[in-house]
């Protein structure tokens, strides 16, 4: 039963206490899933795709329904008052228009064959003596019948208004201004789709940098653990030598005190891991109490191939230059803007439309129907130098622009420069605290056998010892610096992806 038990517990203490093991590769993986500045340049990525493809729309024909609905007050009328017409026979009218001919009697000088006396004498009223048509006070003739047309009886229409409209525009001539939109959005998309590369690249290198860092605080544990170690050692053979009265109590005291001073060290490096691993937790989205090991190790040295041209590789690939570029290619898109509204714009019209009341039948209370093409044109005169000025602060943008990919470019190149020159220092950095290592390591070993042999003194070995863990430590920091300088160069050089 107590074996079970025992058993139990150390299964619980196991799963408790389990450390899970990343590797860098898999850090930089759950740093990209987690980062929100990653998942903000996607979504940018999205909507400059999304923005191409709709000003890809603007040179296709735009189909549009319009529908309105008014109710009117009154009616429409077409008289403003009653009103008297005159009426004439059928025999005064002739192919829809009165036949003057018919009403108008023959002179003594003229003879006119077309007048007709019957027509005469039904359209006018005649003077009995005379036989010629009475004149009204302004001197017209009048005539003998006439009609009278109240303006109550020339309402048309009805007071509910509908109208109808399918239409189709289609530009032909914008002076350009829908093509360089197209163009800015296509360099939109690019400038979001570099702008997203160059947040990976951001969070690659401060993943890198965490992991480095953390490995490097986990050797920097160990070394201190092995000097405390040492010391622990030295201090038990000091005690020894002590006893048996050799040397003196001061040898003594001055290993405990560095012994308390490595101990103090110690704590430090362990809170500092502790630290350097909640960081990494951060990055990569776990919660920061996670219990994580580190895998790989700092082994291997990086060296630059002094065949490669670093600097045109950079040139060629940081996203920086491509979002700058793209940037001028804006900038000359929004020129030719400002230059196309010096142009005429054509477009194309179709429509087909409902009208209620119909206009085509007398204003019914029914659904008409027609249908119309056009063209629209709009040709600019003269707007008091607007668009000469705003060509002026287009073409000053693209210079701006432009200066600033040039600006952009030197400074990658030294960049570039400064990244190859650290790599390489940190190269003979790691060769000469090595040898600096391996000296600080014969040393220690040849005062230890020299202390045992009673030649050197307490003070010496406590010497050696120091000597050697800071040897040690310059040596990881160089190794450390070597895989930075590994992951800057990639940076700088645009080729840190995942």
């Amino acid at each position: 039963m107590k074996i079970k038990l025992l058993s139990i517990l150390l299964l619980l203490s196991n799963i408790l206490f389990a450390q899970e093991e990343y590797s860098l590769e898999q850090c930089r993986k759950l740093a990209l899933e987690h980062n929100q500045k990653i998942q903000i340049a996607h979504e940018n990525s999205g909507a400059a795709k999304a923005l191409k493809k709709s000003a890809k729309t603007q040179f296709l024909p735009n189909f549009n329904f319009n529908g309105t609905y008014t109710r009117l007050n009154k009616q429409f009328s077409l008289l403003e008052n009653d009103m008297l017409l005159p009426v004439i026979p059928a025999g005064a009218v002739s192919n829809g228009t009165i036949n003057g001919a018919a009403l108008t009697p023959p002179t003594a000088e003229q003879t006119n064959p077309y007048f007709d006396p019957a027509v005469f004498a039904s359209t006018f009223a005649l003077n009995p003596s005379t036989g010629a048509p009475v004149l009204d006070a302004d001197g017209n003739p009048v005539f003998k019948n006439y009609t009278f047309i109240p303006k109550d009886k020339a309402k048309i229409g009805s007071k509910n208004l509908y109208l109808m409209n399918f239409g189709l525009t289609q530009p032909i001539f914008m002076g350009g201004k829908i093509k360089e939109t197209y163009k800015i959005t296509k360099y939109g998309e690019k400038v979001a789709n570099a702008n997203e590369r160059l947040k990976t690249s951001d969070i690659l290198y401060k993943t890198d940098e965490a992991y480095w860092r953390t490995i490097s605080v986990e050797e920097k544990v160990k070394i201190a653990e092995d000097y405390k170690k040492m010391l622990d050692t030295l201090l038990v053979d000091l005690q020894n030598i002590y006893d048996e009265g050799i040397i003196t109590n001061n040898d003594l005291l001055k290993a405990k005190v560095k012994l308390n001073e490595v101990k103090l060290k110690l704590l430090k490096a362990n809170n500092g891991l502790v630290l350097s691993k909640m960081a990494l937790c951060q990055i990569i989205g776990l919660p920061l109490n996670t219990k994580i090991e580190l895998t790989d190790s700092l082994t291997g040295l990086y060296q630059i191939n002094p065949d490669q041209t670093y600097t045109d590789m950079a040139l060629q690939t940081r996203p920086e230059i491509e979002i700058l570029q793209n940037s001028v290619n804006i900038a000359k898109s929004g020129v030719n803007i400002m230059k196309s509204r010096y142009m005429p714009n054509l477009g194309l019209t179709a429509n087909y439309f409902f009208s209620n009341p119909n206009p085509y039948t007398g204003f019914s209370e029914d659904f008409g129907s027609d249908w119309n093409v056009g063209v629209v044109c709009n040709i600019p005169i003269f707007h008091w130098g607007d668009k000469k000025h705003t060509l002026v602060a287009a073409k000053h943008e693209r210079k701006v622009s432009e200066l600033k990919l040039e600006e952009a470019r030197e400074l990658i190149s030294l960049q570039v420069q400064q990244a190859i020159f650290k790599s390489n220092e940190s190269v003979t950095k790691i060769q000469m605290t090595k040898i600096s290592l391996e000296q600080a390591k014969e040393n220690l070993d040849d005062t230890k056998n020299k202390f045992n042999e009673g030649i050197l003194k307490t003070t010496d070995v406590l010497d050696a010892q120091a000597l050697w863990q800071n040897a040690y430590s310059e040596y990881i920091d160089a190794v450390t610096e070597n895989k930075l300088n590994k992951t800057n160069l990639l940076k700088v050089t645009g080729q840190l992806k995942f």
